[in-house]
């Protein structure tokens, strides 16, 4: 019997490069998540990657959602002494 896979689509970023025989680690959503064994890395860019693991296809994009991108995180710079 041939099941068809999940598909996981999300924005995140990697904590470490996608292997093959390697769980991914990738944040998303302020969480840390990890995958069980990469089997296949179909596609990886700059700014997105798709990876297969025995239970499921992961598509990740690493840009900013258009929220994040309009709204930045203000940065205040401290003064050394």
């Amino acid at each position: 019997m041939n099941e068809k896979k999940k598909e996981v689509k999300l924005c995140g970023c990697l904590i470490r490069p996608v292997a093959v025989g390697r769980t991914a680690i990738y944040a998303a959503g302020g969480h840390i998540h990890r995958t069980s064994r990469v089997v296949a890395v179909h596609e990886q860019t700059e700014d997105m990657v798709h990876f297969e693991t025995s239970a499921a296809h992961y598509h990740l994009s690493m840009t900013p959602s258009p929220l994040a991108a309009a709204n930045p995180v203000p940065v205040t710079l401290a003064a050394c002494a």
